[in-house]
């Protein structure tokens, strides 16, 4: 456990090296998620405080596809554009996920071209990296074009999933203070994503002395560390799955971040989340589970805030082989799904349901189209009669390090089995859950997802035939065609016809099992003062 006991850059650094050393010697360096900040003081005494229930694999936005992974890169780097935001009734602040509502952020303005092929930004003048290295028109050229040089989900994300072509044809130097991104088609949704940590603004110098960019290969060096800092944020010190120490950018050309220091500790007990919420140890207490933070909702310590978020409850399906495969068998589990108990249960209110391809607050989402579906046991038994399938069977992996999941589980093989589908639980560890999904060897998986935020893409991510995003493999019959006429919309208006009837198709194919939408939360001290929440945590407007 690393105990610091003056908030100072020289006694850190000092302590850090006293503690690694002492922690190898005992062979304790590799355990993850036991950070324990300071002993307890006044907020007014250490530096602002997040605690977060996090396990971090690399820091790259332009390589992983992870939400938590994004959420903390997007403090260290810049990007053209930022979200507009609305203020909930609770004063949140929560982000608007609409292209006419974007705001600059490196570029002071931007410009269309006639055609809506191309977006000409100006930049704000004389802006530089932490290290002093100039933050220009190059840089943002190196950065976008790297995400599409390595053409992992930083690619797929940034061009709305629209690969083949590519949407981002070419970016363009004009001068040092103007850059312009040249499309393949017009598609006004790309000032989202280039909002997104996918649009993160990298120094090239930096990256090149760490190795080149290579397709489908990380950058190692990258995976800990930051290409120095655009954004608000340096990263002054790091240990993954430990704990994080931000300092403000020095020479950020926005505002700068409200809190000087930000400490985050990433903690996998919850025990300790949760006793250390009630001491007023953390300023920002993240990924309780649900039961925790309706406790601690309950107790003086602390104020709860939540928000909708892009956040998805599932059971994932391999819609290819084996029993899954089986439509009729896929719908009647759908229909043996107790929901209100789950959401009352697990989720403890934080939540809602639907039923459909992308969740509700994406444009384009139509609450009657993706109505949820109700637990009825009788039609779920006819279904699996209708199936043909002779005592179905099904595995079900979980990482159940992840909270709530294991209850999940227990609750869902119970009613399962009452309609006479036996489950297997498979529990895996974090990695092989991980490895297992992504490469789609799995024949059902419980998750804990984080949506996108343009249901153009979240279709073409889940629904295109053959994409090794698509590691469910749903391909349904007439979906290819749909998916070819949406690709050739450019807005959301044109769009609509061929949202609504692939939204159509995968409710009638039943390939994946929505439990509920989960909510964001997050468990607040009462010397937080200023916080607010968008897909991506932002540090640097929370404060005391």
């Amino acid at each position: 456990m690393l105990t610091l006991p003056k908030w100072t850059a020289a006694t850190r650094k000092a302590a850090m090296k006293r503690t690694t050393a002492a922690l190898a010697a005992v062979g304790l360096l590799a355990l993850a998620g036991c950070a324990q900040p300071a002993a307890s003081s006044g907020a007014d005494e250490r530096p602002f405080t997040v605690n977060w229930a996090a396990s971090l694999t690399n820091i790259d936005p332009a390589f992983v596809c992870a939400g938590n992974e994004n959420s903390f890169a997007t403090n260290f780097y810049a990007r053209l554009v930022r979200l507009d935001e609305a203020p909930q009734q609770d004063g949140t602040l929560v982000a608007i996920n609409e292209p006419e509502r974007v705001k600059g952020d490196l570029a002071t303005s931007w410009t269309v071209s006639p055609d809506g092929k191309s977006y000409t930004f100006s930049l704000h003048p004389g802006a530089k990296f932490a290290n002093g290295n100039p933050l220009d028109a190059e840089a943002v050229r190196y950065s976008i074009m790297r995400n599409l040089t390595i053409g992992g989900c930083g690619a797929l994300g940034l061009q709305i999933g629209l690969t083949d072509p590519p949407l981002i044809s070419d970016v363009v130097v004009v001068d040092p203070q103007t850059v312009r991104l040249e499309l393949s088609r017009a598609y006004p949704a790309i000032l989202v994503t280039l909002a997104q940590s996918r649009g993160s603004i990298y120094d090239p110098k930096v990256i090149k002395e760490h190795g080149e960019d290579k397709k489908g290969v990380p950058n190692q060096w990258l995976a800990s560390h930051t290409a120095s800092s655009s954004g608000p944020y340096v990263l002054d010190e790091y240990v993954a799955n430990n704990y994080a120490v931000l300092t403000r950018n020095p020479n950020y050309y926005g505002e700068p971040a409200r809190e000087a220091e930000v400490r985050v500790n990433f903690i996998s007990s919850i025990p300790t989340l949760m006793l250390q919420a009630r001491r007023g140890e953390a300023d920002v207490t993240l990924g309780l589970p649900p039961y925790v933070v309706h406790q601690l909702s309950q107790e003086d310590c602390c104020r709860v805030t939540s928000a909708p978020a892009f956040a998805p409850v599932t059971v994932s399906l391999d819609n290819s082989s084996g029993t899954t495969a089986n439509p009729k068998l896929r719908e009647a589990l759908t229909y043996a799904v107790p929901y209100e108990q789950i959401k009352a249960s697990v989720a403890y209110g934080y939540a809602d349901s639907y039923y459909g391809p992308f969740v509700p607050g994406i444009p384009g989402f139509d609450a009657q189209r993706s109505a949820p579906r109700p637990l009825d046991k009788d039609r779920a038994r006819a279904l699996v009669k209708e199936s043909g399938l002779t005592d179905p069977q099904i595995d079900l992996m979980i990482n159940p390090s992840s909270p709530g999941v294991s209850t999940l589980a227990t609750i869902l093989k119970s009613s399962w089995e009452d309609i006479g589908v036996r489950v297997n639980i498979d529990s895996q560890t974090p990695t092989a859950f991980a490895t297992r999904f992504n490469t789609g060897k799995y024949q059902s998986a419980l998750l804990f997802e984080t949506g996108g935020v343009v249901a153009a893409y979240e279709l073409r991510k889940k629904m295109t035939c053959g994409s090794t995003f698509n590691n469910q493999h749903i391909c349904i019959p007439g979906t290819p065609e749909l998916m070819d006429k949406l690709n050739a919309a450019s807005d959301l208006d044109s769009q609509l016809p061929y949202i609504n009837a692939l939204v159509d198709s995968w409710r009638a194919s039943s390939p994946t099992i929505i439990l509920y939408r989960a909510q964001f939360t997050a468990v607040l001290s009462d010397s937080v003062k200023h916080f607010e929440y968008s897909p991506t945590f932002s540090f640097y407007n929370w404060g005391r």
